[in-house]
């Protein structure tokens, strides 16, 4: 990239002709976090190469960029906005937040950090095409920077926010449709892409109103580039491929050293942090007439000490605490009223000697119970101190549109203390600062997995209070939470792979590795072929039988390579055993000529799983090579399969119970394969039959038909 600044007329915005100019050193400067301008840069700079946005010819990319939870990706395409302004981009379309609460905090977030990066650079506009002001403000941007002769100090760079609604959309399209837009450069960024932007209407052939709308303004400005934001992909990843919202390439943004996500709180190490609600306490948070759970007191206390605790430092910051009991409305009242109860109890109870003794105990557990996570925490005298003035300043917010009042906006410095209890507002996009404790007697649905990651409201850039956070979950919840880190580990590591590689995600095989529990995103928005797999605690194989004699061949070479360099000992039953790795087993497959090229889901699963775990040394194959000094046979089935598996009889118990119980088995039967009984046999076959056991078992979405 060149310092400086970028005429209007620049052609295009390949990663070698970006410029750095003003505005995205003043991002750097003035809006970026310190340290991070390095990661910022380099990102922006690969985001909006690959979009290569160019006036010479039609350009319409779509990019999936992919973060966390809670990562920052908002600073990511504010950065990526102050780039594009350097290099001649007249129009910039936020689409962002289905709910005004959303679209206000985003509004307010890009109009402050943009504007702080170049004071005059911008002109804003909120849902345009509400004001008939709009259009003639919006026709002037593209007469403005279409003029080569325009002032460098009159050409200000138009963004749009919209709410993304079908209506807000439609608007913005009639202001703009009959404008020309040629020779002017645009910008999309679609936040939270995998909401409401995808087409949900596919399989009944029909188009859904906000994805309409949005075909339509992209088929208004013929140099634009279409980012797609978010931290669950799976959906437009999962679109068909010749979609016009399906991605052409993929970012992956990773967080900085102070992000806290899965992790840091639902692998084995970390789970101090994370509460599994009790099933008495379950049905408690339904029961509307009854008294508050335990567990919700016992969070409670542990937030009011944390306050606490920040309230003894010399410049206290805000904390809050989120309580998640439903996606409809009619339960958060019941938890407002027991927490403002709750409240108001220890206030009056601070005050009499009689109940004060009492309080201070259960507050003394609830601070040892934080020391134990945070050894840095201010003494409990110090934390005791403090409590009285927290819970005078406590905010308790009931946040929905209960009663057609819109859901509230909450001031974040009126008060060092926030209680926020809601549902769907509380999900998807809304950033709660300082969040440390979250309660959520909520189970995980329908299994989404991409819904239930976005429920972690409890991610963030928070490593420097961890140890004060706590997540009380229902215990199906907490398991779904367990699942994800591995479900999201593996596709980032993939859109990583492809991101640096040769290969492009029009061309990658979708595969997820998902619990069989879950599913990946919405069953309406898959409109790629997909099968699930399961691989563990059965018998996997493929029971085709071997094409020719000259396969056979083949086959029976490279078992006998393999055999060479294995070591064997005797086993029971007159068989072969011994201990080899997992990448092995991956090279026996790969070696056999009906396996290597299998688009068989049960093997494409099963080499999947095991190139997962071929990463841990630790993890061994136990190896039985059954009857090696057998001449058996085998008679293809009229199904047109084969049997491996001989059965159990008085003196043998059956190769199916030939297992390790901790270790993944890999059988291997060799035996000559035949039409019938009376045929002589055309060709030896090799089959290797795998069991993995529960611990190691995982489940996959494959895309169907691929290799």
């Amino acid at each position: 990239m060149n310092a400086g600044f970028l005429a209007p007329d620049a052609s295009s915005t390949s990663p070698s002709e970006l410029v750095v100019g003003p505005t995205f050193t003043g991002f750097l400067d003035r809006v970026a976090p310190g340290g991070s301008a390095e990661t910022l840069t380099t990102a922006a700079a690969a985001i909006l190469g690959d979009a290569n946005v160019r006036l010479n010819a039609p350009s319409n990319k779509t990019g999936l960029v992919v973060g966390r939870v809670q990562s920052g990706k908002t600073l990511s395409y504010e950065s990526v906005i102050a780039l594009a302004r350097d290099n001649g981009f007249a129009l910039v379309v936020v689409v962002s937040g289905i709910s005004n609460p959303l679209l206000s905090q985003g509004v307010n977030r890009l109009r402050s950090d943009l504007t702080n990066a170049d004071k005059l650079g911008w002109n804003f506009i909120v849902n345009a095409g509400s004001d008939t002001l709009d259009a003639g403000n919006l026709a002037a941007t593209g007469h403005l920077w279409r003029d080569p002769d325009t002032p460098k100090s009159l050409l200000k760079t138009t963004v749009c926010l919209l709410l993304k609604n079908h209506g807000r959309i439609e608007k913005f399209v009639a202001a703009v449709r009959d404008m020309d837009w040629s020779g002017i450069k645009v910008l999309i960024i679609d936040d939270e892409a995998d909401q409401a932007s995808l087409n949900t209407l596919g399989k009944r052939h029909k188009l859904s109103p906000t994805y309409k709308q949005l075909l339509d303004m992209r088929d208004t400005f013929p140099h634009h580039a279409y980012l797609q934001y978010t931290a669950t992909p799976q959906a437009p990843l999962l679109v068909a491929i010749n979609d016009v919202l399906s991605p052409d390439f993929v970012r992956v943004i990773n967080p900085g050293s102070g992000y806290v996500g899965g992790p840091d709180y639902f692998e084995q190490t970390n789970r101090r942090l994370v509460r599994v609600i009790d099933e008495s306490d379950l049905e408690m948070a339904d029961d509307p007439n009854g008294g508050p759970p335990e567990s919700l007191l016992d969070s409670f206390r542990l937030f009011i000490v944390g306050c606490a605790a920040v309230l003894t430092q010399s410049e206290p910051t805000t904390r809050s605490m989120l309580i998640h009991p439903s996606r409809v409305t009619a339960p958060h009242a019941t938890f407002v009223r027991w927490i403002r109860r709750r409240a108001e109890f220890w206030l009056t109870a601070l005050r009499d000697e009689e109940y004060k003794a009492g309080i201070r105990a259960e507050f003394l557990t609830s601070w040892t119970d934080l020391r134990s996570t945070d050894p840095d925490l201010p003494s409990f005298e110090e934390c005791w101190a403090a409590i009285r003035f927290v819970l005078r300043g406590l905010q308790v917010v009931e946040m929905n549109a209960r009663e057609g009042a819109s859901t509230p906006v909450i001031e974040w410095d009126n008060t060092r203390a926030y209680v926020l209890v809601g549902g769907q507002a509380l999900d998807r996009g809304f950033t709660v600062e300082g969040l440390a404790v979250t309660y959520m007697p909520r189970g995980p649905g329908v299994w989404n997995a991409d819904s239930i990651q976005q429920r972690a409201r409890f991610f963030g850039y928070k490593r420097s209070f961890l140890g004060q956070c706590r997540v009380f979950l229902d215990p199906q919840l907490r398991d779904a939470f367990e699942n994800y880190v591995e479900h999201e580990r593996h596709m980032l590591d993939s859109l990583t792979a492809i991101q640096n590689g040769s290969e492009s995600l029009k061309d990658w095989e979708r595969q997820f590795y998902l619990d069989p529990a879950m599913k990946a995103t919405r069953q309406s928005v898959i409109s790629i072929p997909m099968i699930k797999v399961e691989a563990g605690q059965r018998w996997i194989y493929d029971p085709a039988p071997i094409s020719n004699q000259k396969a056979g061949e083949v086959a029976t070479a490279a078992l006998e390579h393999f055999l060479e360099t294995t070591e064997l000992e005797p086993s029971q039953f007159e068989h072969l055993q011994g201990v080899i790795s997992v990448q092995r087993a991956l090279e026996l497959l790969e070696s056999l000529p009906n396996l290597a090229e299998s688009k068989l889901p049960n093997i494409r699963g099963l080499k999947l799983q095991l190139a997962k775990l071929a990463d841990n040394d630790s993890e061994q194959i136990r190896l039985f090579y059954l009857r090696p000094k057998e001449k058996t046979e085998r008679t293809v089935t009229a199904g047109n399969t084969v049997q491996p598996f001989q059965g159990a009889s008085k003196n043998y118990p059956g190769d199916r119970s030939l297992t390790d119980p901790d270790r993944i088995t890999l059988q291997i039967h060799k035996f000559a394969v035949r039409t019938s009984r009376e045929a002589v046999p055309f060709a030896e076959m090799v089959v290797p039959a795998f069991w993995i056991p529960e611990r190691l078992a995982g489940g996959w979405l494959l895309e169907e038909g691929g290799a």
